[in-house]
């Protein structure tokens, strides 16, 4: 009865130790930040993700998943935060959103290469 009862426990260890790094969602993202011209101005080269915060995901059997990361990376010219929106269906996974947050604070959308305004509460230096 215990073993019942801890196996969820037990995976959610699992999956914030070790299990996130098989994620097909997560791979593709960050396949596609060690492509991304931005995310190379802003954290520099080698480019890996060194953690996760945040996951939230929703999940029908068979049909589809949605998942919601915010992950740790880490490049040559600093450390960032990316949030990741993607979804899987019949064709595949699909990454709906990459924003990224670099060591100065700035958010760029990767999908759309362009520059987020700063989150409220921050102070934008920039000229």
């Amino acid at each position: 009865m215990l073993l019942v009862f801890s196996l969820p426990a037990l995976f959610a260890a699992w999956f914030f130790w070790r299990g996130w790094g098989h994620d097909p969602a997560l791979a593709a993202a960050t396949e596609l930040v060690r492509r991304d011209g931005i995310a190379h101005q802003v954290l520099g080269e080698d480019i890996h993700v060194t953690g996760i915060e945040s996951r939230n995901f929703a999940y029908a059997w068979g049909l589809f998943s949605e998942n919601a990361y915010t992950v740790d990376l880490e490049g040559s010219l600093g450390s960032g935060t990316l949030d990741i929106h993607s979804h899987t269906g019949r064709s595949g996974v699909k990454i709906d959103t990459l924003r990224l947050t670099g060591p100065d604070g700035r958010r760029y959308d990767l999908m759309t290469h362009a520059i987020l305004p700063s989150a409220p509460g921050t102070i934008d230096n920039s000229i």
